[in-house]
């Protein structure tokens, strides 16, 4: 007699956001392709597709990437809608997409019901350019109750699969 295990898909909406050039759509790329490219502004917003096997569950994760530039910002609400979690992204090496967090995080947290939001800090391969501190990251993370932080490279693959995982 033959057994067939059949595994349960999930499926699950995860929303990026961030400022513009942080990062949001190669970090997408390495995670849903494995490879490393300089990316265009994202226009609006695009989405992509993993599928992930944990725990003998298929899991189809539907990542959406949320344009940072100031003029789609009054599109953005309606894609969070429905999420499960998200993801915020700054550059390590740039301050100003550091202190636009409360932003992303308010657009986030307005247009989602409570869901998971974890931090990164992109560019982790650039450490000699890294300029915003632990000190900052932590005092961040702990004032506005976030899941996680994870520091990661797209060029590197650095922390990207773990990210990932974790969220």
């Amino acid at each position: 007699m033959r057994h067939y295990y059949l595994s349960i898909q999930k499926l699950y909406k995860i929303v990026i956001a961030g400022e513009g050039g942080v990062g949001k759509t190669t970090l997408i790329k390495r995670y849903t392709t494995g490879e490393f490219s300089h990316s265009k502004t994202t226009i609006g917003v695009s989405f992509a597709i993993a599928h992930v096997v944990y725990d003998n569950t298929d899991i189809k994760l539907q990542i959406w990437d949320l344009g940072g530039e100031e003029r789609f910002r009054s599109i953005l609400p309606n894609f969070c809608k429905g999420a499960h979690g998200a993801v915020i992204i700054f550059d390590l090496s740039r301050y100003a997409s550091f202190i636009a967090l409360p932003e992303w995080l308010e657009l986030i947290r307005n247009n989602t019901n409570n869901i998971p939001i974890f931090l990164v800090g992109s560019k982790a391969d650039l450490v000699e350019h890294k300029i915003i501190t632990e000190i900052q990251i932590r005092e961040t993370i702990d004032k506005y109750r976030l899941k996680d932080y994870f520091e990661t490279s797209s060029k590197t693959g650095f922390n990207i699969e773990q990210l990932f995982t974790n969220l």
